[in-house]
């Protein structure tokens, strides 16, 4: 049976887990304009970030993409990121496995 839930049941938390089940772990997450996660890794994931609202320059190693609702990016979650907000904003993350092969 799939689970079904609804991104508004989660505004409580700026970082919510939106599944129960954790494979693939997606998570909602909600930066208040001017607010920045430190850099940091995912090594053990690829990682697929979806801007839903507002706007997040994110920083991938030495590169930074300007991010817009619509845009999604896919990356390998073995570099260091950064997301900022420019605007109150709110993103999906799904951190996939990778592949042990």
């Amino acid at each position: 049976m799939p689970d079904v839930t609804s991104l508004e049941s989660l505004e409580k938390a700026p970082h919510a887990e939106v599944f129960d089940e954790q494979s693939p772990r997606t998570v909602r997450l909600q930066l208040a304009a001017d607010e920045r996660v430190p850099k940091h890794r995912h090594p053990e994931s690829n990682v697929v970030l979806h801007v839903l609202s507002g706007a997040v320059e994110l920083t991938l190693g030495d590169d930074v993409y300007d991010l817009e609702p619509g845009d999604l990016v896919q990356f390998d979650g073995d570099q260091d990121v950064s997301p900022y907000a420019v605007d109150d904003s709110t993103a999906l993350v799904v951190f996939a496995p990778k592949d042990e092969s």
